[in-house]
């Protein structure tokens, strides 16, 4: 697997886990424990992928596209899963993101 595929699934991962953390924020105490642990290893996996992708691509390049990426897809996820808010601002970000992760990867 390419380092930017990895560093992709990181984020996949990285989001993914910071869904099921929304998801049981307001669980019942005694329920909540499984599902954390499967956020945790996506978590450990997010982890995981990122490290091996940074054998390969720059620190530089690798974390500015981990952390812009994950931010935008987990506004964008919050809002279609959870009915969060998503204004025009927000969009603005998220297109500013987009273009920065353009210029740090060139």
């Amino acid at each position: 697997m390419s380092a930017y595929a990895q560093l992709g699934c990181a984020v996949l991962f990285n989001v993914a886990s910071y869904l099921i953390y929304r998801s049981i924020a307001d669980a019942v105490p005694r329920i909540w424990w499984p599902i954390f642990g499967v956020g945790l290893m996506l978590g450990a996996a997010n982890t995981f992928l990122f490290a091996r992708s940074i054998k390969a691509i720059p620190l530089s390049v690798a974390y500015p596209l981990f952390t812009g990426a994950s931010l935008a897809v987990i506004t964008v996820a919050a809002a279609l899963a959870f009915h969060e808010r998503l204004p025009p601002v927000h969009l603005v970000g998220i297109g500013l993101v987009v273009a920065g992760i353009v210029l740090v990867t060139r």
